[in-house]
């Protein structure tokens, strides 16, 4: 594959988050040794919990990293997963992104692939021309392409959907717009809820994200003395997740992560739902649920990157739009629903300022 010119200053950092799992973070580390970043810079960065076994930090103590610099952060005092993922990464600027990966995850080697050509789709601005990216070109700079709704890009395609009250259910997505008379059922589609199998998070909404945590794990005073933010959705019984407060702030936001629709749920990373924090016990029905096929080099898979409607992104007004559920949706509904919940807990009724986490709470003093 051929190596490209990168017409913007992006970059993506990756950030690992591991504890005692040594066979794990070698899988991981292996798939990304086997990923092609094109001739990018991406940076590493490891984070250790303050409990890790000896083997991980021997491991990351050797590792070798070519695409980039390597930043290894030990914790000296025990944190759990919800400040280990949320404190593993912050961005540095508004054109730096970031991978998130627990240990557990296992990455396509197209997986930079499936990111760049995303960021560059729904992200840039730039005069329309061409870029030549891997074999194929992709054409970028619409406005119409980019909206501040879009928080990440998610490398697993889901095929359970967790939130419902009345418990998990199978999910498939090919299906759904199968129903509802989508034009092109292989289209990637947009949805309202975070993933943590291997997703890109966007540095506004990151930044929004870590100033939102403090203020609601302290008590949100014009929270009107209610912990339930998002009602009727199973998250709300998650107390050590990080992603349960992100879920709150997508939902009050309208905010939704672009997910890949490959056949046969083909992904860019996956889950070996390994024994942890959040995972007792490991059956093989449960890894039969999240666990993916992933994407391989095109001359020995036999689903491609561009297996996509007319072999490109679609625009962003032609992405389907799934709410926290699973169900089809718009983003003004998204943002209505947002917008109302925000004035039944808040009294304001004004539109928040994008980014502005005490607006959006209404914590900002009154002049």
């Amino acid at each position: 594959m051929e190596k490209y010119v990168d017409p913007f200053p992006s970059s993506i950092d990756i950030s690992i988050i591991t504890n005692d799992r040594p066979l794990s973070l070698t899988r991981l580390l292996k798939s990304l040794s086997q990923s092609h970043f094109y001739g990018d810079t991406a940076n590493l960065r490891i984070n250790a919990e303050q409990s890790a076994d000896d083997e991980t930090l021997k491991i990351i103590q050797n590792i070798d990293w070519p695409h980039g610099a390597v930043f290894v952060h030990h914790r000296v005092v025990q944190g759990g997963l919800m400040p280990a993922v949320v404190e593993s990464w912050y961005p540095p600027s508004n054109d730096t992104y970031g991978l998130l990966l627990e240990d557990d995850v296992e990455l396509s080697p197209l997986f930079y692939a499936w990111a760049k050509m995303s960021l560059l789709r729904y992200r840039y601005l730039k005069p329309v021309q061409t870029v030549s990216f891997i074999t194929f070109s992709l054409r970028y700079g619409d406005s119409a392409n980019r909206s501040p709704l879009l928080f990440g890009i998610s490398l697993y395609q889901q095929k359970i959907v967790e939130l419902p009250l009345e418990g998990r259910r199978l999910f498939n997505a090919r299906a759904l717009f199968n129903k509802h008379g989508i034009p092109d059922r292989s289209t990637p589609y947009l949805s309202s809820i975070p993933c943590s199998w291997g997703a890109i998070y966007f540095p506004e909404h990151w930044r929004e994200f870590h100033a939102y945590l403090p203020l609601r794990l302290s008590g949100v005073p014009t929270f009107n003395h209610t912990d339930l933010i998002v009602p009727n959705v199973r998250s709300n019984k998650w107390k050590r997740s990080w992603k349960k407060y992100f879920i709150e702030l997508a939902y009050l936001r309208g905010y939704v992560m672009l997910y890949p629709n490959y056949p046969d749920f083909v992904s860019l990373s996956t889950n070996h739902l390994e024994v942890g924090s959040h995972v007792k016990i490991r059956t093989a029905e449960k890894q039969r649920q999240f666990q993916v096929p992933l994407m391989e080099t095109t001359h020995r898979g036999t689903v491609g990157l561009l297996d996509l409607p007319a072999r490109t992104l679609p625009p962003w007004d032609a992405l389907p739009v799934l709410n926290l559920t699973g169900h089809m949706t718009t983003l003004a509904s998204l943002a209505k629903v947002g917008h109302v919940r925000r004035e039944e807990l808040t009294g304001c009724t004004d539109h928040p300022a994008l980014f502005d986490i005490r607006h959006l709470l209404c914590t900002t003093p009154k002049l």
